[in-house]
């Protein structure tokens, strides 16, 4: 299994460290990709932490993915320019070229893993949106990022956590720009990519899906907006006569969540970011796990960015990255693919 560094100016490698210092190698395979000199640096930070932790005999370090090996920590160079790298702890919390560009290669590698067979599932540590434009990406996040390298028609951004799993119909857009982004056709694909994610991994039961409205109070009977009447009420007609499909709504956000009505369904099926995700990290802020759903393989990801203000001070909690991983962990038995990496 994968897990990609992050960004190093901030709490990406540390939280990834301390989270696999605490996982059992019996069960899966990581493969760290990062600069072995990154992981030497904050080792040295902090040898006393990881002295204890009994991280230290499990690394292994390697730079081809020939050389991966079952029982260990296996950090993978595999850039050659990585060698050459300075990681000064002058730069935590700050933004660089850098710092994007070696976060987006380690993302790279990562897939390249997957679709080649040598992993079965990503763990994407933060990265910085602002230094990943620096290096010269245009991509807003990991998730379009991924969706554009596997060629992947759509997919679906699902944030899960105590009993709360939040599903996204638009990801990282401007909040101008979100009606432009659903349409029926948008809404349609996105319950099919939930529907076949739950049947993959939790083949004995239909989801229950509970869909947004976009405008406040869904719109309030066209008084604050149509787009419930005329893009979400013929996709309700659609499914409803779909025994694989279970949607309800379209209902006002702040109501739902309010009556925590999201306690009886498995989804919700928010409009835009902040509408879902606001009140998901209220609800389980510190072990949330962001997944992508509709890739070829499984990816994951903590419910936290780069936390660039405590970069470096070696107090940000590993929880998120940890259940991250178990998570995809979860999956992989779940499903018919083997689990050692």
């Amino acid at each position: 299994m994968v897990v990609s560094i992050g960004d190093p100016n901030g709490i990406g490698p540390e939280v990834s460290l301390k989270a696999l210092s605490s996982i059992d190698l019996s069960q899966s395979t990581p493969i760290v990709v990062a600069p072995h000199h990154l992981v030497h640096r904050l080792i040295k930070d902090q040898k006393s932490y990881f002295s204890a932790s009994n991280l230290l005999p499990s690394l292994h370090y390697i730079t081809d993915e020939t050389e991966i090996v079952d029982g260990a920590i296996n950090v993978l160079e595999s850039f050659e320019s990585w060698s050459n790298l300075d990681f000064s702890s002058n730069n935590y919390g700050q933004n660089s070229s850098l710092a994007g560009m070696l976060s987006m290669q380690s993302v790279d590698t990562g897939i390249k893993l997957c679709l080649h067979k040598h992993a079965q599932a990503i763990v994407t540590a933060p990265i910085s949106k602002e230094s990943i434009h620096l290096a010269g990406y245009s991509v807003p996040g990991h998730t379009e990022y991924l969706m554009e390298q596997t060629g992947t028609d759509d997919v679906v951004m699902m944030l899960s956590g105590k009993g709360l799993n939040v599903c996204l119909l638009t990801t990282h857009v401007p909040l101008k720009s979100v009606v432009e982004h659903i349409d029926q056709t948008t809404i349609k694909s996105k319950i099919r990519i939930i529907c076949s994610h739950y049947n993959s991994y939790y083949p004995d039961r239909i989801p229950k899906i509970a869909l947004l409205g976009i405008n406040p109070h869904a719109g309030d009977g066209g008084v604050l907006g149509t787009e419930e009447q005329e893009i979400m009420a013929p996709v309700l007609r659609f499914f409803q006569n779909d025994p694989t499909v279970k949607l309800t709504g379209p209902f006002p956000a702040d109501a739902f969540f309010g009556r925590k009505q999201f306690l009886e369904v498995d989804v919700v099926l928010a409009a835009h970011h902040d509408q879902g995700l606001a009140p998901f990290k209220l609800w389980s802020m510190g072990k949330g796990v962001n997944c992508t759903l509709g890739l070829p393989f499984i990816r994951t990801s903590p419910d936290h960015g780069t936390a660039f203000d405590i970069a470096g001070k070696w107090i940000a909690e590993h929880d998120s990255m940890l259940e991250a991983y178990n998570v995809a962990l979860a999956y992989l038995t779940r499903s018919t693919k083997p689990s050692q990496a």
